[in-house]
This record gives C-alpha cells, sequence and structure tokens, in this order.
C-alpha cells in the first residue's frame, strides 16, 4: 500500500531536479540582466533555457521575492508548466516565440491565456556573442503581447535573450528566455526557376534557399503543394509529378525550413510562396456567355420564322389565287363585240310600290251591321 505513494514521490522529485533547479545564487543572477550573456546558468547545452523570479505582495503590502526558478528544456515534458504552478502558487511559465527573418527582424510572442486581461508587459532583450554582450534595448512597455524590432548582423553562433515583465495588483513576474539564433531562422520561400509540363510529366526546379549559417541542401525540408495534394521533400531542388492530366491547370505552392537534425536547424517554416499556375496545354472549347445567350435566344427565333415561310408557301401551292383575265384577251373580246354589231339591250329596273291602308273603324262598322241583319233574319 504504501509502495505507490513513495513512487510517485520520487518520480517527482527526479523530473523536478532535472527540469527545475531553485536556488538562493539564482534570484540574483537573474536580477542582473546586463550580465547575462556571461552568466554560466544560460551556456548550457539544453535549450530552451528559462528562467523565473516571482515577487507577491505580502500582508504590509510590500513587493517581496518568493522564489526563483531556471527551467532547462522546457519542452521535455508537458507536466513542467502545472509543476511549476504548484512550485510558484500562482502561474505557470509563458509560452514566449522567438522568430529571426532574413531581414534581421526580432519577433517576440507569447501567450496570455493563463494571464489576467488587465496585466502590463514590458521587455528588454540581449544580443550575446561569445560570452559578450553585442546589444542591449531598453525596457519598453507594450500594450499588447507583440514585440518586434530590427538587428543587426548576426552569426550561427549568437544568442539572444529575452526579459519580460508581466504585473498585475499583489503580482510581479520576470521572465528570462534564452535561443540560439540558428534554431529561430525563419527562411524566405524557395524562388522557382523552372516549371515545365513535357510528356504527361510537371518539371520543378528550384534555388537553394538562403540561410545566413548553412549552404548545405541536405539540411533543408520543402512542402510541396499540388492543388489539394502536399509531398514533403528533402535533399534536393527538383521534383517531377508523373501523370499530368494536360486539359487541367495545377496551382503549386512551396516552403521550407531547416532539419533540426542534423543541421540544428530552426522550428518555423518559411512563408508559401506565391501561387504558380501552369496548364492547361490542350484548351477545351470556351463559349462566350454572349455568344451562348445570341444562341440560345438566336436560334428557336430562326426555326420560328423558317416554319412561318414553309407554312405559308405550302397555303399558296394549295389554295393558289384565280388569275383574271389578261390585257389582251379583254381587247379581243371588245373587238370582236363591236365587229358583229351585237345590240345590246341594257334592262331598266322599275320599282312599284303598293300602299295598303288599313282602316279599322270602317271593319268594325261593317261587322256590326252584319251582326245585325243576321238577328233580324233569326
Amino acid at each position: 500500500m504504501c509502495v505507490c505513494p513513495l513512487w510517485q514521490a520520487l518520480s517527482l522529485w527526479v523530473i523536478f531536479s532535472v527540469h527545475v533547479v531553485s536556488e538562493e545564487g539564482d534570484y540574483k543572477s537573474l536580477q542582473n540582466f546586463s550580465q547575462q550573456c556571461s552568466n554560466g546558468q544560460l551556456d548550457k547545452a539544453l535549450l530552451p533555457l528559462q528562467g523565473i523570479s516571482l515577487f507577491l505582495t505580502n500582508d504590509s503590502g510590500v513587493m517581496e521575492h518568493k522564489n526563483s526558478t531556471y527551467i532547462v528544456d522546457y519542452s521535455i515534458d508537458e507536466d513542467i508548466p502545472a509543476l511549476l504552478d504548484v512550485f510558484s502558487g500562482r502561474l505557470p511559465p509563458l509560452n514566449i516565440s522567438c522568430i529571426v527573418d532574413m531581414q534581421n527582424h526580432l519577433n517576440f510572442s507569447w501567450d496570455t491565456s493563463g494571464v489576467p486581461e488587465h496585466a502590463q508587459y514590458s521587455v528588454s532583450y540581449l544580443l550575446c556573442r561569445d560570452g559578450e554582450k553585442v546589444l542591449e534595448s531598453p525596457k519598453e512597455r507594450l500594450p499588447s503581447p507583440v514585440f518586434s524590432t530590427v538587428l543587426g548582423n548576426q552569426t550561427h553562433q549568437d544568442h539572444i535573450i529575452l526579459q519580460l515583465n508581466v504585473s498585475y495588483p499583489g503580482v510581479w513576474y520576470i521572465q528570462t528566455q534564452k535561443w540560439e539564433i540558428l534554431t529561430v531562422e525563419k527562411l524566405d520561400p524557395p524562388q522557382f526557376i523552372n516549371t515545365t509540363i513535357q510528356s504527361d510529366q510537371l518539371y520543378l526546379k528550384w534555388d537553394l534557399p538562403k540561410s545566413k549559417h548553412t549552404k548545405n541542401p541536405s539540411c533543408f525540408r520543402y512542402e510541396l503543394r499540388i492543388n489539394d495534394e502536399v509531398r514533403y521533400l528533402s535533399k534536393k531542388l527538383s521534383h517531377s509529378e508523373p501523370n499530368i492530366d494536360q486539359t487541367r491547370t495545377y496551382k503549386i505552392q512551396m516552403r521550407v525550413k531547416m532539419l533540426s537534425f542534423p543541421c540544428r536547424g530552426s522550428i518555423y517554416w518559411s512563408d508559401w510562396t506565391s501561387v504558380l499556375n501552369l496548364g492547361p496545354l490542350i484548351l477545351q472549347p470556351d463559349f462566350h456567355i454572349g455568344v451562348m445567350v445570341t444562341i440560345a435566344l438566336g436560334l428557336p427565333m430562326s426555326l420560328l420564322a423558317i416554319l412561318l415561310l414553309c407554312k405559308f408557301r405550302i397555303f399558296y401551292k394549295l389554295f393558289p389565287p384565280i388569275p383574271g383575265p389578261s390585257i389582251k384577251i379583254k381587247g379581243l373580246l371588245e373587238k370582236d363585240i363591236t365587229s358583229h354589231n351585237y345590240q345590246i339591250i341594257s334592262h331598266k329596273c322599275v320599282e312599284e310600290v303598293t300602299e295598303v291602308e288599313v282602316k279599322e273603324d270602317e271593319e268594325e262598322e261593317e261587322d256590326e251591321d252584319e251582326y245585325e241583319n243576321e238577328e233580324e233574319r233569326l
């Protein structure tokens, strides 16, 4: 029954002793930021290396130092943030990222998910070379968790050290972190020098990416995207894609980064290249919208006109008009009638109108007289 608790306690002590070292001397070395380049703790082989100092407000309302900690190889164990949260009593280390591009732009950013919204930030950084300070920036307050600046020329042996101050009511949190320049270098996108489609194959060729630390082609890894398909390439500067449909359009993009092994390269990919469109080599019929509309409307109208013409022509053939006598025939008839002295009698129509008047009163008197005569006879 006692084996599990003892084993868990032993495991916790081993993890904590390997990754977290807390000493009173660390507090003094962390406070003197200008001397960090020559600090022996920051020259350890395991990187990234972080130093943390935590200050809390005591019962008297005075900010006092609670603890200082060095974290070596922070990325090895995902439980380290939780352990440090228990250890410090407040919040885990901030996840800080550092990027240096080929134009010597230095960019810092950090995750604020575990920090109150009203927290305030300030940063300063050192550029170290061979254990000596090359550049030191003044402390600068920031409204957001992002900091950008421009560095001078660097070498692959240079280191950069950032000191980040986070403060909010009752808490002052100082985090110091160190990176090797070559591990945070962000390369420029590759440059295509030849892209062709021949014999149903796509051929791509690109230049060796420019890096400040190496020119070895084996140190670069590429991500090639052709339409929706992704391929990973390394140790070469060309690629051929078989079975290409020459009637399709292919959209091509590529990005690059340095391999972490064996070249100790960066963890960051470059930006994607601009979209390169290739094809189609065989053009399919392309009907313009105006042509299609004209055909759709003109064809029915043409057919209707043809039908109407055919209909009237058939009707004309079935029911032809009766031809009238020609002028020559009329002349012959008139000449023939004149030569035989035929007398043409014209009949005059006489209209006769008979008026009939009906006298109702006389008829009634005659009827009455006849009626009286019949009575007398009887």
